[in-house]
């Protein structure tokens, strides 16, 4: 059994109604007809997009989207504004975030929605699933769970079967019983630890290999046999990312470490692993190879082609925040050129943005897109957390319409988009999407389109404009409906 998240409407216009999700997706509730659950136009007791409820089992979060009465869970009020204030005079006010539980209501007007959390009984010393008839008591998250065979290891042992002795942390030792149990932290770590990890995805990865293997792990070698980290490359909200050298032939190369947000199953590790084995055969001048990948507990890694002139993003930033259409042109075609290559294979890249877009050299360097198989596979196993509701303020203003509202299937349409936007990003310096200060970005895709480029840029040459305009509508059928009829639209006028 998988974990699953299910909302039943247990009061109000559309009781009755079931929602339930067995794996990472989002949930719009307002007025409007392109919400999941929709009210009638004439019920005033909710927004036209009220609130947007992100899950990947068992976790679930809800974010008001500036509604005008707010969002109710378990009777306190979250959101809201004053009636004389529109969803964009609010100017600092954050649209709040409300991490969902099991047992919890939500309620908007006379709407209400009762939250249904199942988890799967895992074992506290295997990870493998306890069957029905095994368990030794009802799922509780204060007492571990153990299954028949580690039961009887432990009683071999010498302890007592069914119990389990207090968790310590992976990292530093210090004894945890007192903490309650969870079984979804996937390993060990103190609360110290565990900030640790997260601010040094290298420092996780040792506490997972000494938890994995009882031996300490003091060095990147252990970590990545047969390479030499030499220095950080950067972070971001997927990880991190350190330049490293291959001892066989000194060769530079790249190394992504990401540790999932959410509790890694085998049988979703093993998905992983044969998705990125296809994806490691994609073969492309503009597609940054990877040569290598691995996992341990939580952590995974990436092995890849380093790039040292860095991703467009920070040329931009060398550039003063936008580059001429002369120096960005070859870099768009270069970049359209590899998500051909990609769509045509059957990958859609979902996370299109300049900090993806990767140079060769620092000038005249190669583009190149990064993350295609270690980003899509990674989303679509649910190991990223929320990629919505949790993602940078940035990150949804690449991202068209129908990727939030039809999140489980995306397509090359839908990346058609995401490059647009890159682009339009890369020469304007503005998102597409008007975003006021302290307005929620994922309010900002469900409300509005994208402003012409030419009214952004009025320097950039019509044609030019009028391609990137057509990439970015929000009608799905009047976009270029995959990168290679984007790249010969684009490649005609740049």
């Amino acid at each position: 059994m998988s974990a699953r998240v299910t909302l039943e409407v247990t009061a109000g216009p559309i009781k009755g109604k079931v929602f339930t999700f067995d794996r990472h997706d989002t949930f719009v509730f307002g007025r409007s007809r392109n919400c999941h659950a929709r009210l009638s136009r004439s019920d005033k007791a909710a927004s036209r997009h009220h609130f947007i409820m992100e899950v990947n089992p068992p976790y679930a979060r809800v974010r008001d989207l500036g509604s005008l009465n707010g969002t109710l869970v378990n009777g306190e009020k979250h959101g809201g504004r004053p009636r004389h204030e529109t969803p964009l005079s609010v100017g600092e006010q954050p649209y709040p975030e409300i991490d969902i539980n099991h047992g919890d209501c939500i309620q908007v007007g006379y709407t209400v929605f009762r939250v249904i959390v199942e988890i799967p009984v895992v074992c506290a010393e295997c990870g493998e699933e306890v069957a029905d008839d095994s368990r030794p008591a009802p799922p509780d998250a204060a007492s571990p769970q153990i299954c028949a065979r580690c039961a009887k290891k432990i009683k071999i042992n010498g302890g007592a079967a069914g119990t389990l002795p207090g968790p310590r942390c992976s990292l530093c030792g210090k004894d945890g019983a007192g903490e309650p149990f969870d079984p979804l932290i996937g390993l060990p770590l103190c609360v110290e630890c565990r900030d640790k990890a997260a601010d040094n995805p290298i420092a996780g990865m040792y506490a997972i290999l000494r938890d994995k293997t009882g031996r300490g792990v003091e060095s990147e070698q252990a970590v990545f046999p047969g390479y030499r980290v030499v220095g950080s490359l950067g972070k971001g909200a997927m990880g991190a990312v350190y330049l490293a050298v291959r001892a066989c032939d000194e060769k530079e190369v790249a190394i992504k470490v990401i540790l999932a947000k959410v509790a890694v199953k085998e049988h979703l590790r093993k998905n992983f692993r044969r998705e990125m084995e296809v994806a490691m055969h994609l073969r492309h001048p503009n597609i940054v190879e990877i040569y290598e990948h691995g996992s341990a507990g939580r952590g995974f890694y990436f092995i890849m082609e380093y790039c040292s002139g860095g991703s467009v993003e920070s040329l931009m930033e060398r550039r003063g925040g936008a580059l001429a259409v002369d120096e960005a042109g070859p870099i768009m075609l270069q970049a359209l050129k590899g998500l051909a290559y990609a769509h045509q294979e059957g990958f859609v890249h979902r996370d299109l943005k300049p900090g993806n877009i990767l140079l060769t050299a620092e000038a005249d360097g190669i583009a190149k897109i990064s993350d295609l198989g270690s980003s899509k596979n990674f989303h679509e196993a649910g190991f990223s957390g929320m990629t919505v509701t949790g993602a940078l303020s940035g990150t949804p203003m690449y991202m068209p319409k129908e990727q939030l509202l039809n999140f489980k299937y995306v397509k090359p349409v839908s990346d058609v988009w995401g490059m647009a936007a890159s682009f339009y990003r890369i020469l304007t310096g503005a998102y597409p999407r008007h975003l006021e200060a302290g307005e929620s970005p994922v309010a900002a895709v469900l409300k509005r389109g994208a402003i012409p480029i030419g009214e952004r840029n009025s320097g950039i040459r019509a044609e030019v404009a009028a391609v990137i305009d057509r990439a970015l509508s929000d009608k799905v059928h009047e976009r270029y409906q995959n990168a290679g009829e984007f790249l010969d639209a684009l490649g005609s006028v740049v």
